[in-house]
């Protein structure tokens, strides 16, 4: 989990070790990720953790799949939106600045505080966007080890800002309705 101290990375990193997956986190200060790493270690029993620097993190990725959690988001008129840059949104930058990663999107609609809390029953369906079919399955693999979520292949990498969107659009739903909403597709 590079740069995986925040909400979200903890929480994925959290239901990947209690699933029993070896989890690195990184972060651009070692101190940051083996403090994460030892809160973690209270909330999973028997995880399966480390905390390294993204540099030293980055170098232990054998497949060199990044999966791309990023919400970069800003408030207009009281709604959230996704923040857009000339080159794209976050998947599309970086798969254009690392050529040789193999990006999938995904993750960025499922509650970083459920992911957390090993305890609770996630539900819903993860969203995966990328252009390397391989990649995406073995992300959809790693959802699958975590219960009661369920992988959806939603395209290619093309397809990953309209995930940033709906992103803003059910965090937006949240703050309005004063509640943690999730998404499950019907029909498949």
């Amino acid at each position: 989990m590079l740069g995986g101290t925040g909400p979200e990375g903890l929480g994925i990193a959290a239901r990947l070790a209690a699933a029993g997956e070896h989890v690195i986190v990184g972060s651009r200060q070692v101190i940051r990720a083996t403090e994460a790493v030892a809160t973690l270690a209270r909330e999973v029993a028997g995880g399966r953790l480390l905390g390294a620097s993204n540099r030293d993190a980055a170098a232990q990725l054998a497949d060199k799949i990044v999966v791309e959690v990023v919400n970069a988001l800003h408030p207009v008129d009281g709604q959230l939106r996704a923040v857009e840059t000339p080159d794209g949104l976050v998947a599309q930058r970086i798969a254009a600045r690392v050529p040789s990663a193999r990006v999938v999107s995904g993750f960025k609609h499922a509650s970083a505080a459920h992911l957390r809390d090993v305890g609770r029953r996630l539900e819903g369906d993860v969203l995966l966007c990328g252009d390397d079919a391989a990649a995406k399955t073995s992300v959809a693999d790693l959802v699958r080890r975590m219960p009661d979520l369920r992988p959806i292949d939603a395209g290619g990498l093309s397809a990953a800002p309209l995930l940033d969107h709906l992103t803003a659009l059910l965090l937006s739903l949240n703050r309005r309705h004063h509640t943690e909403t999730s998404i499950r597709i019907v029909g498949l």
